[in-house]
């Protein structure tokens, strides 16, 4: 089973989902990594150990210009904004791809918690 950790604020991320604030996330868009469909993985702390085990529940590619205030708030961070998920994810996809706007294509993935480890 894969093992993963946020690109940010790790531990705090794995926080929210434990606490069911959590319930999705996004990163760079990837044509040889994206999600499937009921796959089960393991989220872990900044130290490696496992947190939980999620299942990928959906997932949907979009441009970054299309991210909803629903889709911001199934992501639990900050005040549950828009702008603050807009403003926060532009910046860190930015430094992860120097060529990243506003129409570049990102996965949001939703899972649920089905195990805490």
């Amino acid at each position: 089973m894969e093992k993963w950790k946020f690109g940010i604020n790790n531990d705090e991320l794995v926080k929210l989902v434990l606490m069911g604030k959590k319930t999705a996330t996004s990163y760079l868009y990837d044509e040889n990594d994206l999600p499937v469909i009921g796959e089960e993985s393991i989220i872990c702390f900044d130290d490696g150990s496992s947190a939980c085990v999620v299942k990928t529940l959906d997932f949907k590619i979009i441009r970054f210009k299309d991210m909803t205030c629903d889709f911001s708030k199934m992501e639990g961070e900050g005040d549950l904004s828009l702008e603050y998920w807009k403003k926060v994810h532009y910046k860190y996809f930015k430094d992860l791809n120097n060529d990243f706007n506003e129409d570049s294509l990102i996965v949001f993935e939703m899972f649920e918690v089905i195990n805490v480890i």
